[in-house]
């Protein structure tokens, strides 16, 4: 297994509430290319543990991410998606972020959706 990139050491954060992983990208108005990879690496590896069977990402309100970060998102994304394994893959925004991330998603065998709340992201997560 390759190494899990440390999210205190970057600008999103990670936590787990039963077996749905939630990665933290509230202060994101852009990533350095490094934190993205290393967010994307972080997805791959931690997702991929039998402990983790769905995934939320939350998105802040300030969220801007320009079209090629989308693209990006919807390719390399979509494939740790796929390497992971899990059921579902929701995204969280209060704006439109969301829905346009989940738009770019292809994920073989998993359900995508997208959501203006946390809780109910993880209600669905979870059923």
């Amino acid at each position: 297994m390759a190494t899990i990139p440390d999210s205190d050491d970057y600008e999103w954060d990670f936590e787990k509430r039963g077996t749905v992983g939630i990665w933290h990208m509230e202060g994101w108005k852009g990533f350095p290319d490094e934190d993205l990879e290393a967010a994307s690496n972080h997805y791959r590896e931690r997702g991929v543990q039998d402990d983790i069977e769905a995934t939320i990402a939350v998105f802040g309100e300030e969220t801007n991410l320009p079209n090629e970060t989308q693209e990006y998102m919807g390719e390399e994304w979509s494939k740790n998606g796929e390497y992971t394994g899990v059921d579902k893959v929701g995204f969280v925004s209060d704006g439109i972020v969301a829905m346009a991330v989940a738009s770019k998603m292809d994920i073989q065998g998993a359900e995508v959706d997208d959501f203006d709340d946390l809780e109910v992201a993880l209600e669905w997560a979870r059923s």
